[in-house]
């Protein structure tokens, strides 16, 4: 289930977040000053919604880097509310649509209802889940990143290396999404090694790095030698718990990872910024039309980063093995499925 620089939000504008039902956990971008340094001149508005903060170095930051990118490409206004609760997900996007926002990215799966809601209430906004099971509709649509082509592949990294034979998962939450790259790093990881053993562990939150390292010790200490992660902010929690360990490696997601500690061997990146991009300027010039995206290794917005430093760590005729794989998955003559 990739993570920011923050602004401080004047207080004429935290009023009507709060009147609207904002929590004191929400903050926005000043409106009148795009993240891109150069002042908001296109009358287009674009605002994010996230469950988590924009400084997680991983999913959020991506998704604020797309919002940054918009502005500066767009010249638009940008705003967002960051680190929300489900019971305020409704309250934050009547507060953009009713303010004339163009299109609100709600930054993932569990947006998905909400935004359907909103989506009839506001007919002029475009309301833009990443993830999501609810069906498109002309003014909303999710973006479907296949993350799991991604952990196939580090399932099959995982494999390579492991001592063990046994590995885990730190998810922040159960969401489809999340529980499909959990599964496709386990049947990359049986794809070399048949009885590979996988533990994946749920948090129920996306910030408690805490019971991350918890998650991430109990799984080291059943014998797990490999450990992947899709929990956003908590995952600094799996990093701390697992570096140094001799003989244990790690796996990022959503973002370029490999430097979150010495022992990450490699990143399933999606280009966040650039879906963004693409979606909002086709609202901005009449082209958007409101059916799902889904995005993968086939089109470049999904990709395998692997941490240079620990190169020599995957055999050659191991690391041989996952690059037909990636072609493979690219063209679509390898389906990836759940373990």
């Amino acid at each position: 289930m990739t993570r920011r620089r923050l602004l401080l939000l004047p207080l004429l504008v935290c009023l009507p977040l709060a009147l609207a039902g904002c929590g004191d956990n929400k903050t926005g971008t000043n409106p009148a000053t795009p993240s891109g340094g150069a002042p908001a001149s296109s009358g287009f508005k674009a605002a994010l919604l996230t469950t988590g903060p924009v400084t997680d170095g991983g999913w959020n930051q991506s998704a604020y880097a797309g919002l940054q990118k918009i502005e500066q490409d767009l010249g638009a206004q940008g705003d967002k509310q960051e680190s929300l609760k489900p019971d305020q997900f409704a309250g934050a996007f009547r507060d953009f649509a009713s303010r004339g926002y163009n299109i609100i990215f709600a930054h993932g799966d569990e947006f998905g209802p909400d935004a359907a809601k909103a989506a009839k209430q506001f007919p002029k906004t475009v309301f833009i889940t990443t993830g999501g099971e609810e069906k498109a509709g002309p003014n909303v649509a999710p973006i479907l990143f296949a993350t799991e082509e991604g952990t196939y592949l580090q399932g099959m990294e995982a494999a390579l290396v492991s001592k063990s034979g046994k590995g885990g998962f730190v998810g922040g939450q159960e969401l489809p999404p999340v529980k499909r790259a959990a599964e496709a790093f386990a049947a990359g990881a049986r794809a070399i090694n048949p009885k590979f053993q996988f533990t994946p562990i749920y948090l129920n939150s996306w910030t408690d790095t805490s019971a991350a390292k918890a998650a991430t010790d109990s799984l080291l200490g059943s014998g797990a030698d490999v450990i992947a992660h899709n929990c956003d902010a908590a995952a600094a929690g799996m990093f701390q718990a697992a570096d140094g360990k001799p003989g244990v490696y790690t796996f990022g997601v959503n973002a370029d990872e490999n430097g979150k500690a010495g022992n990450v061997l490699s990143s399933a990146l999606l280009d966040i910024p650039k879906a963004f991009d693409e979606i909002a300027k086709s609202v901005k010039d009449g082209s958007f039309k409101g059916q799902p995206l889904a995005l993968g290794l086939k089109s470049g917005d999904v990709r395998l980063v692997d941490n240079p430093k620990l190169a020599s760590v995957i055999p050659a005729a191991g690391r041989a093995r996952v690059q037909q794989a990636e072609q493979q998955i690219a063209a679509g003559t390898l389906k990836v499925t759940g373990s």
